[in-house]
């Protein structure tokens, strides 16, 4: 499969997710709807029914538009072009479902203000009752995950670095699982049974999430390796990445979903006399802002997720971070790979080494440490990238091939190659196109 429409096939799915989230937000749960507070009475208003039905429907109309943006993307643009395509239509797609979904919480709201239906004042930090206990997942779950990553680190020493990665990457899932939580009961009106039940599936909710994802570190891990230890490991790889990433998303969306049945299902009744209405907390219903709140982690509204007070200094950072890992860090990554992969890959000989560079890649190999270099007409089977970039016009890191493991930089689409052995055993495939490899194979020989 051509790796374009590969990787749009494995990404364009989000757009169809969050479609999916989104839908999901005009179903009743904690008196919410679209980030507004209704009372019970307020659900079946006809105006208020018809701006949710549009909200569906925009939802839906955003889907299909993202999706045929990125069956056009996949049909027209070529392997250099995917990644900047891709960060640009993530950013559209979130752009996007940010001004659909401050335009219906707006209308809505307006739609309460005019019932009379606003309650100020009445807040959960004025009836927070005690949470109700949960166990948590112990230490060791997330500490088996962290050595089951960094097992293939003493098979594998050259990407010991990789698997310990993974490693410290699941240990910090026990991290985010007990710090980046606001320990606060789930308070919506005065039934304190309803606000335990509330706290308690969504604290149990948040432990799964954290604890799937320590052990997807370790699955990751050991696809790392299985791409290097088979023959065919890069097809075994990709296959669990892809079971993998089917697997942790259909996981987390379940448990995600559930979470909000339940909370539908806990709160179907609630709405009369006192209930809890922190709408004007909420920025076009996505953004919380509190001055009078201390903490700078809180949990969403509905769901399992949390999110930052924006009011809070650590808040505003964490925003600007995220905003600028978005909207500026995502495409110029794009446009790096783009010009990376359109960059020439010359030989040369150099202070005695050999040289061979790409667009910030510098491979330098002692001309005196060189055991045999040969000339090739055709490139090996390269059956796994270990590590580095893989495109039709560009093939650079460590792969696995026929020959074991190399070191590539090349264009794999035009020869001569310079197949270079160096004393130690390390192998090198270089060149391709107009390199001059065998210009640079005559020095190597003088």
């Amino acid at each position: 499969m051509n790796m374009t429409v590969f990787v749009w096939l494995v990404c364009a799915p989000v757009a169809v997710l969050q479609c999916v989230i989104n839908c999901n937000e005009t179903r009743f749960k904690k008196n919410l709807a679209v980030g507004v507070t209704f009372p019970l009475k307020g659900r079946a208003d006809p105006e208020v029914q018809r701006l949710l039905q549009g909200f569906r429907r925009a939802q839906i109309v955003l889907c299909l538009g993202m999706l045929a943006l990125a069956a056009l993307c996949a049909a027209l643009l070529g392997e250099g072009t995917v990644l900047l395509a891709l960060c640009l239509w993530v950013d559209l797609l979130m752009a996007a479902q940010f001004v659909v979904y401050a335009r219906y919480n707006g209308r809505l709201r307006a739609v309460k203000r005019e019932r009379g239906w606003t309650v100020p004042n009445l807040r959960a930090a004025s009836v927070t009752v005690p949470a109700a206990p949960v166990k948590r997942p112990s230490l060791w779950w997330f500490v088996a995950a962290a050595v089951a990553a960094a097992v293939p680190a003493a098979i594998d020493r050259e990407l010991w670095y990789a698997y310990l990665l993974e490693a410290v990457m699941a240990l910090g899932c026990w991290l985010g699982d007990r710090y980046l939580y606001r320990n606060r009961a789930e308070t919506v009106d005065e039934n304190d049974a309803v606000t335990a039940a509330l706290t308690r599936v969504r604290r149990r909710a948040w432990d799964r999430v954290w604890v799937l994802c320590a052990w997807m570190m370790a699955a990751v891990s050991l696809g790392i390796w299985l791409s290097t230890a088979l023959p065919s490991g890069g097809g075994a790889a990709m296959l669990l990445t892809v079971i993998l990433a089917l697997a942790v998303c259909a996981a987390a969306i379940a448990l995600e979903l559930r979470v909000r049945r339940v909370q539908e299902k806990l709160t179907a009744s609630s709405g009369e006399g006192f209930y809890v209405d922190e709408d004007d907390k909420w920025l076009w219903g996505q953004v919380y802002y509190d001055p009078d709140d201390s903490r700078t982690i809180v949990n969403a509204r509905t769901g399992v997720n949390t999110t930052v007070n924006l009011a809070r200094p650590g808040g505003k950072a964490v925003a600007v971070l995220t905003l600028a890992l978005l909207f500026v860090a995502l495409p110029l990554l794009g446009v790096y790979v783009d010009m990376m992969s359109a960059a020439p890959l010359p030989l040369k000989i150099e202070d005695g080494a050999l040289v061979a560079a790409n667009y910030g890649t510098r491979y330098e190999m002692p001309l005196d440490e060189i055991a045999q270099a040969e000339l090739l007409d055709a490139l090996p089977a390269i059956t796994a990238r270990v590590w580095g970039v893989g495109m039709d016009s560009l093939l650079k890191g460590t792969f696995q091939t026929q020959w074991g493991r190399a070191t590539l930089c090349l264009d794999p689409r035009t020869g001569p190659w310079l197949k270079v052995t160096m004393a130690d055993g390390k192998l090198y495939l270089l060149g391709g196109g107009e390199a001059g490899a065998e210009s640079v194979l005559a020095q190597i020989k003088q």
